[in-house]
C-alpha cells in the first residue's frame, strides 16, 4: 500500500514538472510583449490628446434626460 502511495506520489511531482517547465518556456519574453503592443514611440502630446478625446470639452452641455 505504501508503494502504491508513493508511486502515485512521485507521478504527480512529475507531471507538475513538466507543467511548470511548458508553462516557463511557451510565455512570451518581456520584449516581444512590448514589441507586440504598439509601434514606435507615445509622447507626451498623444497621450493628453487621447484623454481631451474621451473627456467632454468645457463647451458640451448634456441634458439631464440624456445621461438616463
Amino acid at each position: 500500500m505504501d508503494k502504491k502511495i508513493i508511486s502515485i506520489l512521485f507521478l504527480l511531482i512529475i507531471v507538475l514538472a513538466v507543467t511548470a517547465t511548458y508553462v516557463v518556456y511557451n510565455q512570451p519574453s518581456a520584449e516581444e510583449k512590448q514589441e507586440g503592443s504598439f509601434m514606435g514611440v507615445v509622447t507626451d502630446e498623444e497621450i493628453n490628446s487621447e484623454i481631451d478625446d474621451v473627456f467632454l470639452d468645457e463647451d458640451d452641455e448634456i441634458e439631464i434626460g440624456e445621461m438616463i
